[in-house]
């Protein structure tokens, strides 16, 4: 994600937007969780979220700008975003690329062919 972050910032917008805890320790944890030390409560408060989404994006080194979705879950609910979906918003706010659910349906490949598709009619302003 981020070799495909350096290579288009110039020309598209990127944000990661940090959601729900997909394997919270007070919820449905997964064995890859314990093995990699991934073990965290669902946040409670948004200061307690952002604490996870810094945590997150030092982590993985994550390079694209994190926003935090609400405590209401607001972008989850509205883009099925759960555990975690890689979309591209086309200039008049439409979806033009949605990924399957991940870690299985994480395709970055495809995720960058529609970048590639929406990138000459969608310049910065």
């Amino acid at each position: 994600m981020n070799a495909i972050y350096q290579r288009y910032h110039q020309t598209v917008y990127f944000f990661c937007v940090y959601i729900r805890e997909a394997h919270p320790t007070d919820g449905w944890q997964v064995p890859a969780n314990h093995r990699d030390d991934v073990l965290h409560a669902q946040p409670q408060t948004a200061n307690q979220r952002s604490q996870l989404a810094e945590t997150c994006a030092v982590r993985l080194h994550l390079e694209l700008p994190m926003l935090l979705d609400s405590m209401e879950n607001t972008v989850d609910g509205l883009y099925a975003a759960w555990p975690e979906r890689l979309y591209v918003v086309d200039a008049a706010g439409g979806i033009a690329y949605r990924g399957e659910p991940g870690p299985w349906g994480f395709d970055v490949d495809g995720w960058e062919r529609a970048i590639l598709e929406q990138q000459g009619a969608n310049q910065l302003p």
